[in-house]
């Protein structure tokens, strides 16, 4: 029998540093969770970790989500699952090495594209209907607007942080009068290897951590519901 009481969220990009903490963060307020990653190894550890503290199993989905069928096809498996998705949470994201624009190989172009747009409008696809069979639907797309828009060599990443930034803005005008928010998050600087290979001379005793970005965003999670 299903229980539309629970609050189920998905997150993209799981098995990820972000994601990790992300999900650590939702389980201390009993929200079921949906782990999407490309990893499978990565994601049945994360499992064994999940079911040693929370109270109810994880659903574990190995997917990569360039492949956009698939993602359509995993809509309609939480629907039968689950009847609806309260929380959606990308936290998905390709940095490419940084390089000028005219050195970005196709593959690489190609790649931060399919993985930081076209991937996030896949999920908007397949998840609109469900989040708006919740009570109160909430999606979240992971960004990082700084140093990223107005720096040399960030061209291909500053495309698709502008472009997700900008696909979110009109999603939010569509969904004004619906049961659903919707938003961009930035974490800000964190401690991450996706953070060192971006910027390797960065003095890191000046940023944060997964885990306190993580508990930030739930707070702001939370308080979207009036809590």
């Amino acid at each position: 029998m299903i229980n539309n009481n629970k609050r189920i969220a998905l997150v993209t990009g799981a098995t990820g540093q972000f994601g990790k903490a992300i999900i650590n963060s939702l389980i201390t307020k009993n929200i079921e969770v949906i782990l999407v990653s490309k990893d499978i190894i990565k994601l049945e550890k994360l499992y064994d970790e999940i079911i040693n503290v929370a109270v109810f199993k994880p659903l574990i989905i190995p997917l990569d989500l360039r492949h956009g069928r698939s993602i359509d096809k995993l809509g309609g498996k939480i629907f039968d699952k689950y009847r609806k998705l309260d929380i959606l949470i990308s936290c998905s994201s390709f940095f490419p090495k940084l390089s000028p624009i005219n050195h970005i190989s196709p593959k690489d172009f190609n790649k931060i594209v399919d993985t930081n747009i076209t991937a996030n409008w896949h999920l908007i696809r397949a998840f609109d209907p469900l989040l708006r069979l919740a009570k109160y639907g909430r999606a979240y797309f992971l960004i990082c607007k700084q140093k990223t828009y107005n720096e040399a060599y960030f061209s291909a990443y500053s495309l698709t942080s502008s472009s997700l930034e900008s696909m979110i803005k009109n999603w939010q005008l569509e969904t004004k009068k619906s049961n659903i928010k919707v938003n961009t998050y930035d974490p800000g600087p964190i401690l991450s290897k996706l953070r060192n290979s971006a910027f390797p001379g960065e003095n890191k005793s000046k940023l944060s951590t997964a885990e306190k970005a993580a508990n930030k965003f739930i707070n702001l999670l939370e308080q979207s519901y009036g809590v």
